[in-house]
């Protein structure tokens, strides 16, 4: 996505299954900021990972109310 993207930091990554996986980037599109969290599926034919349809992107502004929600998660 990042001739999408004015610009894009990934924080983070974890393995969703054999051929996914979820990124966490902080992202901004014209001057507005969000942190993005999405699916991104593997390419066998470039042999990297591109996004997918599947993720949000969440203003910054709303990144709080976000962790706190994610406080009240339980395994």
């Amino acid at each position: 996505m990042a001739d999408f993207w004015d610009s894009e930091e990934l924080l983070g990554k974890f393995v969703k299954n054999s051929r996914e996986e979820i990124q966490v980037k902080k992202v901004t599109k014209n001057s507005k900021a969000y942190v993005d969290i999405r699916t991104f599926w593997f390419d066998s034919k470039s042999d990297e990972y591109r996004p997918s349809q599947k993720g949000v992107a969440i203003p910054m502004e709303f990144v709080g109310e976000l962790l706190s929600i994610l406080e009240n998660v339980e395994e």
